[in-house]
């Protein structure tokens, strides 16, 4: 099978490439699971906000929000976003991290409101007075449904031409007359090969192992575990026109979900790349950390899960390629912030793979092709 670009990992980073890759070329999407998103994508706390420490994830972000608020005509049948708004919440010693915070905001253009005690109760209710001082408000923060935007990018790929595999684990890449070829299958399957001179890697936690595969040395990205669970809602509070809250030292979160709630120790424990699942010592320092600082009292959780995140050395995303690497270009680190970024990161992408300009957005928000390359200073050599 021969095609423009092979793009492997099907989550939310390699969709949205494809999605759109297909708008320039052939494109073959190549996923190990059998469904599409199974990994990371399916397993996150789904939130739209650009209050991100790292300077280029968050300028991705706040390039990702027209995309999101209002897609293409037919790529989503309802709303991606929806409103939630963004509280984060800290005492009084903790003033300079909520000013940075404040500042990030801003530095996008985002709207960053500073509340005080009254304030931050007013918007979460069920904080302990005691434990907040002060706060930061971010208002335009949403949730995403996150399988909207999965399947409008697949969709919208699949009708640009781009051919969906599922259930391939890629066994063997090499180069070979100026073309990537990648066999896939596996004990039930007969191998099959594609064939390529353009190859995306953008298969998230096991991105360097992909890496490996071709012969290359790999980006460093390191996955790091996040635990998360449900609990239910106090009985008699409606809980629905809640904020995100957290404290601003990432010791906890809280999330309102439907007919119940989400929490997280905001834990990032780096392991190998796998099908990765909650640790209960995890689950019970975020039930403890939640209750010292809310009116909560969880109990026995609903459900629990985790994921993977994948950082670079830097905290920002890799997409380019390297000298060592003709035709094979890394869609990595993302660093949990890859749905909220994907519209940005999958433009970026495609213009860089075929030599354009990076969208104007993107510019506008002083993002360079410099600043999303494997060989950019901030990052540690490997391999």
């Amino acid at each position: 099978m021969q095609a423009d670009v092979i793009v492997i990992g099907g989550g939310i980073a390699g969709a949205s490439a494809a999605y759109f890759l297909s708008g320039l070329s052939s494109v073959a999407l190549i996923e190990r699971e059998e469904h599409f998103g199974y990994h990371s994508s399916g397993r996150t706390a789904a939130q739209f906000t650009v209050g991100i420490s790292a300077g280029t994830m968050r300028r991705l972000a706040q390039a990702s929000r027209a995309f999101l608020e209002t897609p293409p005509p037919g790529f989503a049948e309802t709303p991606i976003l929806t409103p939630r708004g963004c509280l984060t919440v800290g005492r009084a010693d903790q003033e300079q991290v909520l000013v940075r915070l404040h500042d990030n905001l801003t530095s996008v253009g985002a709207r960053s409101q500073p509340v005080d005690r009254a304030a931050a109760l007013a918007l979460f209710p069920a904080l302990v007075a005691d434990h907040v001082d002060a706060g930061i408000h971010e208002p335009d923060a949403m949730d995403i449904d996150v399988n909207t935007l999965l399947q409008g990018y697949l969709r919208g790929a699949k009708a640009r031409g781009a051919r969906l595999i599922a259930g391939a684990g890629v066994t063997a890449i090499e180069r070979r007359n100026g073309q990537w070829v990648v066999s896939f299958g596996d004990k039930a399957q007969e191998v099959q090969t594609l064939r390529a001179p353009l190859l995306l890697n953008a298969a998230g936690a096991w991105v360097d192992q992909v890496t490996a595969l071709a012969g290359l040395a790999p980006l460093g990205i390191v996955p790091y575990r996040r635990t998360a669970f449900t609990f239910a809602a106090p009985t008699g509070l409606d809980t629905t026109g809640w904020p995100h809250v957290g404290n601003v030292d990432y010791q906890w979160y809280v999330k309102p979900e439907t007919g119940c709630l989400m929490g997280s120790l905001a834990d990032a424990v780096a392991t190998e790349p796998g099908d990765v699942h909650p640790d209960d010592l995890d689950v019970a320092q975020a039930i403890y950390n939640i209750e010292q600082d809310t009116a909560f009292r969880i109990g026995r959780p609903l459900s629990r899960w985790a994921g993977l995140r994948s950082f670079a050395a830097d905290k920002n995303p890799v997409a380019g390629t390297r000298p060592d690497a003709e035709g094979f270009f890394w869609l990595a680190g993302q660093g949990g912030c890859g749905i909220l970024t994907s519209p940005a990161m999958g433009q970026a992408i495609a213009a860089i793979m075929f030599g354009r300009d990076l969208p104007e957005a993107l510019q506008g928000l002083g993002v360079s092709a410099a600043d999303l390359s494997p060989l950019r200073p901030t990052l540690r050599p490997s391999g």
